[in-house]
């Protein structure tokens, strides 16, 4: 079980202790990862942590073995998550008036509002949220 944390929380103290783990010299003490990329990028000298990825039921921290003189090694070590990870999407009403760093609602009717937040519900189902761990385009202003 897990103490009740935020998952950026959560995603970092893991992180870090799998950061110290390989910086002590240790195989990762949890998660699955690659033993071939594990050795091929401790020969490389110490890791920097990388990127924190995200799936709906996983936490995949990188750390990066770098090397000047072939390519730097990345090693991806993925944690089962403890709950199910929600990617919660900015809803279309909030993206449509961005300005200048500013971030502002809109004006709607109440029918439409229930609508609208019918739809923020979708997004949030284990079906309706996948396509949100994919690369998004850029949202433009029409």
């Amino acid at each position: 079980m897990y103490e009740p944390m935020t998952l950026n929380e959560y995603a970092a103290k893991k992180r870090l202790a799998l950061y110290e783990d390989l910086l002590a010299g240790r195989e990762p003490s949890e998660g699955a990862f690659s033993n071939e990329l594990l050795a091929d990028g401790r020969v490389k000298g110490p890791p920097q942590m990388g990127t924190t990825r995200y799936e709906p039921n996983a936490i995949i921290c990188e750390f990066i073995y770098p090397d000047a003189r072939t390519s730097a090694t990345v090693l991806s070590v993925r944690l089962e998550s403890p709950e199910r990870i929600v990617f919660m999407p900015v809803p279309s009403w909030v993206v449509e008036n961005i300005w200048q760093g500013d971030i502002a609602g809109t004006h709607h009717f109440e029918s439409e509002s229930a609508r609208l937040m019918l739809e923020l519900e979708r997004d949030l189902t284990p079906d309706g949220n996948l396509h949100w761990f994919d690369k998004q385009a850029a949202k433009r202003r029409e």
